[in-house]
């Protein structure tokens, strides 16, 4: 999954991405135009115990990609985004939005006043208007090449969405329509993750901002983290980090909290592969189909896909063995429309 940070700025999003993805990138530089690339392996304990039994040469994990996109140039703008910065996002396949939660007189809000909820509407504002600039060209052409298919009433319909104030991934639209709307890259059709980067005044407050009730009346998502300090714990060395994490009241690992609730927001879930040669995680949506679930692997698979040997995660760990649960009738054969489960342990059986 690739995600791209965004928020206005001096909202912290650097340092946000500092304390998810471990990085080092420099923090406070306003008018930098680089993005902030980094790649993070989701930890799974499946995968580790299922490594500790099979011993594998590699073991694999589910990746993120993580971009922090540079803020607008202009300081005395409200935009959180300019032309690189909506290229970039054209890609992601979800938004996380930064909002800043904390105070700091040293480092001004750009527009003078710390009002999570207000930054929130303003973002969403400004993804709406580049989504609505999108369609309106493309409909003009439409009309010029007098064209007024199903692809031009879809885009009028998203039109009149976003004219009412109301963001493209609330749109109802059939299975047909979103691989339609897909190639545009409209960005407020991405899922957005709300996070609240607060101060450490505000570590073990439930919600300061009231950020978590204006993402539940978008159908939407927020969690909380004091990026300072996570920041700061996520650059000690690994071993380290829980003892500092549990005397500050932090809970669960910044990352791991951004995992689960990006998982969540998607729909998605894993599937396990086991062998000699590797075990690895694979990422699929909920509900996807066991011949669909090989291709993620390979195309072979799924065009010469015959049957699925299918074990859950915890029948496997209870049993022992594969050897122990076949004999404990747990390993199953399935075919291609078996809708694959979260912790599925598969043994793809295809001929090309």
């Amino acid at each position: 999954m690739k995600a791209g940070i965004i928020g206005l700025a001096r909202s912290g999003k650097t340092t946000v991405f500092n304390a998810i993805t471990g990085s080092h990138a420099a923090t406070g530089t306003f008018g930098v135009r680089k993005a902030n690339v980094a790649v993070i392996k989701a930890p799974d304990e499946r995968v580790d115990k299922l490594a500790a039994i099979y011993k594998p040469k590699k073991s694999a994990y589910a990746e993120f990609q993580f971009v922090d996109v540079a803020p607008a140039e202009s300081e005395g703008e409200e935009k959180a985004l300019d032309s690189a910065a909506l290229i970039e996002l054209k890609s992601a396949d979800a938004l996380v939005h930064v909002v800043r939660a904390f105070k700091n007189e040293d480092v001004m809000h750009p527009l003078g006043r710390i009002d999570p909820v207000a930054d929130c509407k303003v973002l969403e504002e400004e993804l709406q208007l580049t989504d609505l600039i999108v369609i309106e060209r493309r409909l003009e052409r439409k009309e010029k090449e007098g064209k007024k298919d199903r692809e031009y009433e879809l885009l009028k319909r998203c039109q009149s969405h976003l004219e009412s104030g109301q963001p493209l991934r609330t749109l109802e639209h059939s299975a047909q329509e979103a691989k339609d709307l897909a190639g545009y890259g409209f960005l407020s059709l991405k899922p957005m993750l709300i996070l609240g980067n607060y101060g450490e005044e505000n570590i073990g407050e439930p919600d300061p901002a009231g950020l978590q009730a204006y993402a539940a009346s978008q159908n939407n998502t927020a969690i909380e983290l004091c990026g300072a300090i996570e920041m700061e714990v996520a650059s000690l060395p690994a071993e380290d980090q829980p003892a500092f994490r549990q005397d500050l009241g932090l809970g669960e690992e910044s990352r791991l909290r951004f995992i689960h609730s990006a998982y969540d927001m998607l729909g998605l879930m894993s599937f396990l592969t086991a062998a000699e040669p590797e075990v690895r995680a694979w990422t699929i949506r909920k509900h996807t189909r066991a011949v669909e679930a090989a291709g993620v692997i390979h195309s072979d698979i799924q065009r010469g896909f015959i049957r699925a040997e299918v074990v859950h995660y915890d029948d496997f760990i209870a049993a022992g063995s594969m050897a122990k649960a076949k004999e404990a009738g747990k390993v199953r054969l399935e075919g291609k429309d078996y809708i694959v489960q979260d912790g599925d342990i598969i043994l793809f059986r295809f001929n090309v």
